[in-house]
């Protein structure tokens, strides 16, 4: 995903646009079944998720298969706004706004939503607080994607999901 935004939006939201948990468009994810609502992951590892745990692998299945959902609306997103070439400033925090965070949002709220491995809460409840802080941070100034050297504000979340051993979230 990100190759395609980036090639779109060369200009402005350079490296690491939407590595905002989000990951590449391929289809080698298999596709599970994931639950969106809010959640909020406390400082105890708490996801907000209930049920019965997860095994990794399960965990990864969902939490990727929501990611590659958000990744297609995204490009598709992204396909249709900027398909006309240069985008302006405007266009480019707009596209932020109205499709980035609520589909990044709508991400995190999915893996929040699973129920983690036994043991994992905390390493899953950390990846949920640094995305939730990362769309906190955008949503107070949708610029911090659209300008050059900005830096990443999905950087600790992707690191920390990459590290998890999540395939498509977190991935660039």
């Amino acid at each position: 995903m990100l190759r395609r935004i980036t090639a779109l939006l060369a200009l402005a939201l350079a490296a690491g646009l939407i590595a905002a948990g989000c990951g590449d468009d391929d289809d080698t994810t298999t596709a599970a079944t994931t639950t969106s609502s809010t959640t909020t992951a406390g400082a105890t590892g708490a996801t907000g998720a209930s049920g019965e745990p997860l095994s990794k692998d399960e965990f990864i299945a969902q939490a990727d298969a929501a990611c590659k959902a958000g990744d297609k609306k995204i490009d598709a997103a992204a396909d249709e706004t900027f398909s006309n070439g240069n985008p302006s400033q405007e266009e480019q925090e707009a596209f932020v706004t109205d499709d980035v965070i609520p589909n990044v949002q709508d991400e995190v709220d999915a893996i929040g939503a699973l129920t983690p491995p036994e043991g994992d809460e905390e390493e899953v409840a950390a990846i949920v607080d640094a995305a939730q802080a990362a769309i906190d941070e955008i949503t107070a100034d949708p610029s911090t994607l659209t300008e050059q050297g900005a830096g990443d504000p999905f950087a600790e979340a992707n690191q920390l999901a990459k590290d998890y051993g999540l395939e498509v979230c977190g991935q660039d």
